[in-house]
């Protein structure tokens, strides 16, 4: 079902049985795979891939990079199966400078207001909770989770099965299966010992 009230570019490419909610907004180099759900007020715009069975809330943008060295370059965006990305959360493209492309993988929980930056390669089945943003160039791999209110520097790697704490600003990169906390991240075994 398409919205009467949504604004489709005619270039646009809409896979089967995808749904677009009221006044969104979609650009003429936009492909949406099959049964994905785009509620009200979504726009969506660029070199934009987006595969099957995603599910898009309100006001979500996914539109040009933050970077003032972007001057309208086509660059890319891709975004897999299987992922909610909820309100307000802003997905970028990437940059000349950075690779030119964003990757997003499959089942993957954007909770409200996060923020994938450009250039970003997140893996699959990672959850970014509310009110996080990744820098630029960022790498999260798969099955990370990243508590509420952190923050993510640009050009940050975080191996697979990490766990941000809530809270936490991630300056450093984080080992695979490390649990990373603090104002600004550090290994919790560090707190606990001794001074010499």
């Amino acid at each position: 079902m398409i919205d009467k009230t949504a604004i489709i570019d005619s270039k646009a490419k809409l896979g089967k049985n995808v749904q677009v909610g009221p006044y969104c907004i979609i650009g003429p180099n936009v492909e949406i795979g099959e049964s994905t759900i785009i509620h009200s007020h979504v726009s969506i715009s660029g070199n934009t891939k987006i595969g099957k069975s995603n599910k898009i809330y309100p006001f979500v943008s996914i539109n040009d990079p933050q970077d003032l060295k972007y001057n309208g370059e086509p660059t890319n965006l891709v975004i897999g199966d299987n992922n909610k990305i909820r309100e307000y959360v802003t997905i970028n493209p990437g940059t000349v400078g950075g690779g030119g492309k964003t990757v997003i993988g499959n089942n993957c929980l954007f909770m409200i207001s996060s923020h994938i930056a450009h250039d970003c390669q997140v893996g699959n089945n990672v959850i970014i909770a509310n009110n996080v943003p990744l820098g630029g160039h960022a790498i999260i791999e798969d099955n990370v989770v990243i508590g509420g209110n952190s923050a993510v520097q640009q050009f940050t790697r975080i191996g697979k099965m990490a766990m941000i704490g809530g809270m936490t600003g991630v300056l450093h990169d984080v080992i695979p299966y490390g649990l990373s906390i603090g104002n600004t991240n550090i290994i919790p075994s560090i707190l606990s010992s001794k001074p010499p």
